[in-house]
């Protein structure tokens, strides 16, 4: 399951403070009033509620990065055959990140989105360069 669960405090009642949990035997404060008939204590939330956002951005940023690079090996733009398998190659790495994040149950940092969408296009140019050399 990718949602964790946190506590929903019912109107009238202060904001618990983030990943709040209440201790064994703690009971609200009376003046707060009673929860209102129906009201879910406990909501889930996604742990990583921007993953796609961060997974493909990371990927954007790491395909200009890929092509001023090339550029400035190559004293020129790459040709539109090569800068479209670095996109294809970005945009899958994008999406995959942001699937695995967007299921895990823990929290990623964000530079974490900028290692791993770079690892896997890397997976992904192995495996694609084994496929030709075998194919040949």
């Amino acid at each position: 399951m990718s949602t964790r669960q946190r506590f929903n405090p019912p109107p009238g009642w202060p904001p618990a403070p983030p990943d709040w949990t209440p201790p064994p035997g703690w009971a609200p404060d009376p003046s707060w009033g009673p929860v209102p008939e129906g009201w879910p204590l406990w909501v889930g939330v996604r742990a990583n509620p921007r993953a796609w956002a961060y997974a493909l951005a990371s990927a954007a940023g790491w395909f200009v990065v890929l092509l001023l690079l090339g550029s400035a090996v190559a004293g020129g733009l790459p040709r539109a055959e090569a800068a479209g398998e670095i996109f294809g190659r970005q945009l899958f790495a994008g999406l995959v990140t942001g699937l695995i994040a967007w299921l895990r149950r823990s929290r990623w940092p964000v530079w974490l989105y900028a290692v791993v969408v770079p690892a896997i296009s890397l997976l992904l140019a192995a495996v694609s360069t084994a496929g030709r050399m075998g194919g040949s």
